[in-house]
């Protein structure tokens, strides 16, 4: 079970830290100084990592209250950023070092040739400030590796998602970059989409939650909206994407724990990315045009679902995979419960 003096933590911490007002700020500024030194003092950026590798220690449903709590808030830091090289880095026995920390989620257009790294990357998350890079990859002799980036050996290209956070391209050049045999890279990906799944699910929430707190203000003819059924409708729909969205994340986490769970983590994320969409609609159909409105909260939310929706897989990719999958085992059970080359990595 989760720690609760962790949930307790959670729910004090990230909406006196970041309420909206400091979440529109580091959209267009970067966050505010001091703002990962604080969580990292808090121990919250290596939750799930182990002591002995200088993580603040916790299993991988810590970190799940984590990044649920992070997307609840539009915590504007990179911690599933941070939470996955330091689960790459720890999985290969490689020093993790203090600072926030990201990964290179798509390697196609890097080549690792002994020691030396060259090549391309495009959409790759808080690149800028970050103390380290990793990545997985497939080396040019056809071996898994691992390897850790100086950001000095990287010519990075700013850029910024529909929710104001980094997005870059990068150009690698670097004659010898740190690498360990070992993590497919296929597990890397599993790993960002359960990720990002969580953080759904919480942005979902946060949503939910004020549409709810909205709809018992407002009022027209007289009465909440709320009470109309049009409107009810809307939240009815918010509730249901909250709940299987969260649900579908712990089942996946909590397989994790103990297997790959491939195919629990491609159809939470799958479940993730449908829901993101029905979630923003039904929010906004809820609120009408105060919405969109910047110094309010509510796109904070829906921009960043409108964003996580589509890394680690789109919900068609994911659903084509799973499908495929099905298609060539002997049913939904027999594909949930065999071995993890069901769906593959």
């Amino acid at each position: 079970m989760p720690d609760s003096d962790l949930a307790s933590l959670l729910a004090d911490y990230f909406p006196s830290a970041f309420p909206p007002a400091a979440v529109t700020a580091a959209e267009v500024n970067g966050p505010a100084p001091g703002a990962w030194d604080a969580a990292e003092e808090l121990g919250l950026t290596l939750v799930g990592v182990g002591e002995d590798h200088g993580g603040s220690g916790g299993d991988l449903l810590d970190l799940l209250e984590v990044l649920l709590a992070s997307g609840e808030w539009a915590v504007p830091l990179p911690l599933a950023e941070t939470g996955l090289a330091a689960w790459l880095l720890a999985a290969v026995g490689a020093e993790i070092p203090r600072g926030p920390l990201t990964v290179i989620p798509a390697t196609a257009g890097l080549v690792l040739s002994g020691d030396r790294l060259t090549g391309d990357a495009g959409r790759v998350p808080w690149c800028m400030g970050a103390a380290r890079v990793a990545a997985a990859l497939t080396d040019d002799a056809g071996q898994h590796r691992v390897v850790s980036i100086d950001p000095a050996d990287l010519l990075i290209r700013p850029g910024s998602d529909l929710a104001g956070m980094p997005n870059d391209h990068v150009t690698v050049s670097a004659d010898r970059v740190d690498s360990w045999p070992g993590v497919d890279p296929g597990q890397l990906f599993l790993r960002g989409a359960l990720y990002r799944a969580a953080q759904i699910a919480g942005a979902i929430n946060g949503a939910f939650s004020l549409t709810c707190q909205y709809v018992a203000q407002r009022e027209q003819f007289g009465r909440p909206i709320g009470r109309f059924q049009a409107v009810q409708a809307h939240v009815v729909e918010l509730a249901e994407a909250a709940a299987i969205t969260t649900l579908a994340a712990a089942r996946a986490a909590r397989a994790a724990v103990t297997g790959p769970a491939a195919f629990e983590i491609l159809a939470a994320k799958s479940v993730a990315a449908r829901h993101a969409a029905l979630a923003v609609r039904a929010a906004h159909q809820a609120h009408g045009a105060i919405g969109m409105t910047r110094e309010y909260r509510l796109q904070q939310l829906t921009r960043r679902l409108n964003c996580w929706r589509d890394d680690f897989g789109t919900e068609q990719s994911l659903s084509l995979r799973l499908g495929t999958a099905l298609a060539g085992s002997a049913g939904l059970m027999a594909a949930a419960t065999s071995a993890p080359s069901t769906v593959g990595a």
